[in-house]
């Protein structure tokens, strides 16, 4: 046993590692729940606190946090860390403007997508949501149990709209006028997460991002959490580094080499409809955690 950890590289030992954090995280919280539960409790109160001191300096109007707030946030987090990892890759190649030689097309393509179709589209959702009256109190925080079971379902609803969309969108039929546009990137970098046609971006990337969001009547908060996790995991998976604890990236990059393999964000809909099998017999395969 000793030898065969010795043998791993440093990928392998890390993926066998990360697997078991939740098994140790069990094993230590479980014993002393009732402390977690207490703890929780004064976290929560100290966060609601915050929260409220937060509202009260940048306003509690719905429409303005929903639509301004959110995008604003998404579009700084997303040009933020795509350039830092644009940065990264220029200062390890130097020739990268060959590399990059459609740059310009992709930052006019992916502000078109962030200020056309994602503004308009989170206007329209945000009015819907009050047309219907289900947005809850923007003051009141969710449960930290509700907090975990809304996530839960945003990620599997993620995944399944997810799944279904992209394959959708490489059926031969609409591929050349919808995703191709996308796979120009074969070596995807972090800032060409966006780099889709219109329709593109709202039913493949948006739609599985935010689609849960209504379905679970998520609060604020959650919404805003949850954005910033999933615009992180896009660009750390288009980005080709393994950084920031997100699942490794070669999935994606394998995804952007055949194009007709690994269509979804975590891989269950991949391995039961067999759309992985290249991917795992690859020695790719062998270095994801």
């Amino acid at each position: 046993m000793k030898r065969a950890w010795l043998t791993m590289n440093s990928s392998d030992k890390w993926g066998a590692l990360h697997g078991l954090v939740p098994l140790l995280f069990l094993c230590v919280v479980i014993p002393y729940w009732s402390h977690v539960e207490n703890g929780w409790g004064n976290l929560g109160l100290r966060m609601q606190s915050l929260w409220e001191r937060m509202l009260d300096t940048i306003g509690d109007d719905q429409f303005n946090l929903y639509v301004y707030g959110l995008n604003g946030w998404t579009f700084v987090l997303y040009w933020s860390i795509g350039l830092a990892f644009l940065l990264a890759e220029t200062c390890a190649r130097p020739k990268w403007l060959l590399r990059y030689k459609v740059q310009p097309k992709l930052i006019t393509t992916v502000l078109f997508n962030q200020f056309f179709v994602m503004l308009p589209f989170s206007i329209v959702s945000h009015y819907i949501l009050e047309y219907q009256g289900t947005l809850p109190p923007i003051r009141e925080l969710p449960t930290f149990q509700r907090f975990l079971v809304v996530f839960f379902i945003l990620i599997s609803t993620q995944e399944v709209v997810g799944y279904y969309t992209h394959r959708l969108f490489h059926h031969r039929l609409i591929y050349k006028w919808t995703h191709k546009l996308h796979h120009q990137w074969t070596a995807p970098i972090a800032l060409s997460a966006y780099y889709n046609r219109p329709l593109d971006h709202l039913i493949v990337n948006l739609m599985p991002a935010t689609i849960g969001l209504p379905l679970t009547n998520a609060h604020f908060f959650t919404s805003w959490l949850w954005l910033t996790w999933a615009t992180l995991r896009t660009l750390s998976d288009h980005s080709g580094y393994h950084v920031l604890s997100f699942p490794s990236p070669r999935r994606r990059d394998f995804h952007h080499l055949k194009f007709t393999e690994c269509y979804g964000v975590w891989g269950p809909l991949d391995y039961l409809h067999g759309t992985e099998t290249l991917f795992r017999a690859s020695k790719s395969s062998s270095k994801t955690n």
